[in-house]
């Protein structure tokens, strides 16, 4: 007799590619302030987070060969995307998850300011 419950959830790696393109399209738009204000009257910087996906990607493909063909996040995002069965699920999973806490952080950052 089969047990009834909930159904297991197959993860696909297409989707998630395209809710992480769409969460990078805005996060690269918003900033992180470098540094903060003190008593020193030293002011804070503020940096585009697209400033930061050349040291992303150079995580990225130093980890997952999936991201060494692509020169920017939304490249790479939407060559999982698209290319759906060429890419080894379990690959495009792991540089996705990667991605997503990178992310993940930086909208930490921004949330807080």
């Amino acid at each position: 007799m089969r047990k009834a419950g909930k159904p297991k959830l197959v993860r696909d790696a297409r989707i998630e590619a395209v809710q992480l393109l769409g969460r990078w399209t805005r996060i690269a738009q918003g900033h992180v302030l470098i540094g903060g204000g003190c008593s020193c009257g030293i002011t804070a910087a503020s940096l585009r987070i697209e400033e930061f996906e050349q040291q992303i990607m150079d995580f990225l493909k130093s980890k997952h060969d999936v991201a060494a063909k692509s020169a920017s996040v939304a490249e790479l995002l939407r060559a999982i995307a698209t290319q759906g069965a060429s890419v080894d699920p379990g690959r495009a999973l792991a540089v996705l998850a990667d991605l997503d806490r990178t992310l993940e952080s930086f909208d930490q950052l921004h949330r807080t300011r």
